[in-house]
Formats: C-alpha cells, structure tokens, sequence
C-alpha cells in the first residue's frame, strides 16, 4: 500500500452508503495496516465473473469450504489507486440515526451455553492429547433479530471512525448482505509473490509473551500454511514467526509467510480453491480437523471464516479472513434502502448472526477459550456505542 491517500476511507465510505441509499447494490472494500489504508467500491448493476479472466477489478466472496462462491464485477467502482480526491460528503444522518435499533447482549445471543461449549472442547482437547488433532478452531454462532438491514452500514462507518487496523468491508447486495470488521489477511498477491498472514492468539501482552499454548497453535498453523502455498507455488518461506500486534482492546499474534509463484503468476481459482478452508481458522491437519469441526459445531459455517476480497488484474489482489463479520440472514428477498426512510423495515426483520471461535490444543484451558470468544466479539457492543 505505497499509494499517497488524500480520499480517507471514512470519505469513501460515506460516498458508497449515499449509492445505496439511491437504490443500488453495492460492495466496500478497505484495507488500513498503520498510517496506510486503502479502498475500493463498486455500485449499481453488476454480473458474475470469471476468477482468472475478469473483467478486473472484482469482489470476491467465497464460503469456508469454498463450495460457495461469487465474483461480481459492477458497472461503477471508484478506488483510493485512482481517485485521490472525493467530494466532502457527510455519512448520511438518517443511517446514523438507526442505529439505536440494534442492541447486543452478547451473553444472551449464543446458541451454546459455557458447559456444551466447554464439553466440546475437553473433547478437542482430548483428540489432541491422542495426537488425532494438532489444533481445532471450534466456533459457536451469536445471533438476534434486526429490523433494519442498512444497520450494518452506520456500524461499519463507525469501526471505521475507531482508526483500527483491518481487512474488511461491506457486502450489500441481494444475494449477501454482511459486515466485516476482520483484522486477518488471508492472502496478498503482487506479482509473483504471495503472502499471508495468520493470526493465532489472543489476549494481553504478557499473556502472548509467555503462553506456550499461543506460541505452539501459531507455529502449527504457520507450517500448515507453509505446506498449503506449497501446493501452487516454487517456494514458501517464512519471513517473521511470531509478531505481537496491538489491536487496542487486545493484543493477537500472527506470522508472516511468502511463496514465489514463479514465471507464471496468474492466479487461478483452482489455485485459490486449493488453500480453502483457511489453516488458521479450521486447524490441522486438517482433514480430520474438518470431520471434527462437522461433528460438533451446531451451526453452518457457509461464509464465516471464508474469504472477502478483491481481485484488481490477474497477478494483483488481497483477500482477508472472515472473523469478526456480522452477518445477515433473511429468509425472503430484502428491499433496497428508501433515500427519505434511511432503509424500509422488512416485515419480520432479519437474522444477524456473529460467529466467533477460538483455538483448541491439548494445552487449553476450554473456560478460558469460551471467555475468549465474547472477548472477540466485544467490537459489536463497541461499534454500536460510539
């Protein structure tokens, strides 16, 4: 991200909510890492795209098996790459107002209690002991009811006022509609070179200097990772094992693996569709790490703990992790927002559902992993209170 912004996301972001609320679909895409950030939108019509032969750029949306998939391509983007300077636009008052709509007693909304919880993951843990399992990522889903959808713009807008550091976006169009606040890259693309980054670990900064758990889980899922790019690429390498990141509520560790593609960089979906699901939220190995997490989770994953991201030509794109992600289920064909309304209110409203997971290996205390995971899912109640 070496481009000079003048266009701060925050701009951008108002502008892409002000297409919406005309009637269009739409998605957002920004990535912040420190002082640079970068973004891309696209509105209005879109159609299905080829992975490998475009036309470029697109959003890519895929599902944690990568059994579910879509690539669209809309008639209008605008990009922080080509548009150093957008008009001063205010985030629309009327989102803004909405927001009091959604609330979120986090210990309220799971569809697990602390002991069924708990019991899976002593059952983890018990595998991984009988060395079945080296680590498991055992997710539990939050969920409530949302009575209007274009709830999820003004809580994007208001991470984004947080200055953190992320990989996400939103996704509003009729086949998805979500918000992800993520914090992981999945895989970069520049050229040649791949890259990925893997977080593994969560909590203070004592606590991830010295755990052997957290540092053992990240060296695991980083030689996972390793051996995954291996399967499309001439070499892997592993340019940083372990970096602490302050995330401001928290702190979470992660690695930094590259690969060289070789001559021909292209990136095709059969290449991609090779690293899915994502090591660091299934596990390892992970054939068995996927019959377990099949077993005992007691929702569908579908796009959590996918990929989100954007395609700009054949041998440039970035995609992340979906963790920290709100998504919405509804069961009919949403209503675009009203520009006077701020959103028409669909009768019924509509699911949000927030899954959050934690990493499990035989060193795990299970009470502590499920603390873990509301602690993940903290931004919810702080985006909402801004």
């Amino acid at each position: 991200m070496d481009e000079t912004i003048v266009s701060t996301s925050l701009q951008a972001f108002s502008v892409f909510a002000s297409k919406l609320l005309e009637g269009n679909e739409g998605v957002f895409f920004s990535e912040k890492q420190g002082n640079q950030e970068r973004w891309i939108f696209g509105w209005g019509k879109k159609r299905n795209v080829d992975f490998a032969q475009g036309p470029f750029p697109f959003f890519s949306l895929t599902s944690f098996k990568g059994d579910m998939k879509y690539f669209w391509y809309f008639e209008n983007t605008l990009s922080s790459i080509e548009c150093a300077e957008l008009e001063n636009k205010e985030f629309p008052q009327v989102l803004n107002n909405i927001i009091g709509e959604l609330t979120f007693d986090l210990a309220q909304c799971s569809n697990e209690t602390e002991e069924s919880f708990v019991a899976k993951a002593k059952r983890v843990r018990h595998a991984a002991e009988n060395g079945d399992v080296w680590v498991l990522n055992l997710a539990h889903q939050l969920s409530g009811k949302m009575e209007n959808e274009t709830v999820l713009l003004s809580l994007f807008y208001r991470f984004l006022k947080l200055q953190k550091d992320h990989c996400g976006g939103v996704v509003f169009t009729n086949e998805q509609k979500m918000c992800s606040m993520s914090p992981e890259i999945f895989l970069h693309q520049k050229g040649q070179t791949l890259s990925t980054f893997p977080i593994k670990g969560t909590g203070t900064l004592s606590y991830l200097k010295e755990n052997k758990k957290e540092i053992s889980e990240l060296a695991m899922v980083t030689d996972l990772l390793r051996n995954d790019l291996g399967q499309i690429a001439q070499r892997v390498w592993v340019e940083k094992e372990r970096v602490l990141v302050n995330r401001g509520d928290f702190w979470d560790a992660h690695s930094e693996v590259f690969a060289s593609l070789g001559p021909q960089a292209d990136l095709t979906w059969e290449m991609y569709r090779k690293l899915l699901p994502a090591g660091s939220i299934s596990g390892a190995p992970k054939k068995r790490v996927m019959e377990y997490i099949s077993e005992l989770e007691s929702f569908e994953r579908g796009f959590y703990t996918g990929t989100f991201g954007v395609k700009f030509s054949p041998t440039e794109s970035i995609f992340n992790i979906l963790i920290r992600t709100l998504f919405l289920n509804s069961s009919q064909p949403s209503p675009q927002p009203s520009p006077k309304g701020g959103g028409r209110k669909k009768e019924g409203g509509s699911l949000w559902e927030f899954p959050v997971g934690a990493g499990i290996t035989y060193e795990s205390d299970p009470r502590a992993e499920w603390k873990e995971t509301f602690q993940k899912a903290e931004i919810l109640k702080k985006v909402s209170r801004i």
